[in-house]
């Protein structure tokens, strides 16, 4: 289910004056489960095969690789959302 960034940028405004905690609140909404970090994943970067596995992701188990590509393609849409927002305002 692809989120409502706009929804999520003014949900963010309405309990923060700063954009100090866009990390923690983004990080608040991703997929716990690994069915729902599949599809997640599935839907907003596509198939998980076609990951590269970097030095820096030996040892790490697949499913929180696929967690950190969902977190900053959320960061990067959320940021796109707050702009927007910003403009308009």
């Amino acid at each position: 289910m692809r989120k409502d960034w706009q929804k999520e940028v003014k949900e963010y405004k309405e309990h923060y004056d700063n954009d100090d905690g866009i990390h923690e609140y983004i990080d608040g909404l991703l997929p716990v489960y690994f069915g729902d970090i599949y599809q997640t994943y599935h839907d907003e970067i596509g198939t998980p095969l076609n990951i590269e596995i970097e030095e820096y992701h030996v040892g790490l188990e697949f499913w929180r690789i696929m967690v950190a590509h969902i977190f900053d393609s959320y960061v990067e849409k959320f940021l796109e959302a707050w702009h927007e927002l910003e403009e308009e305002e």
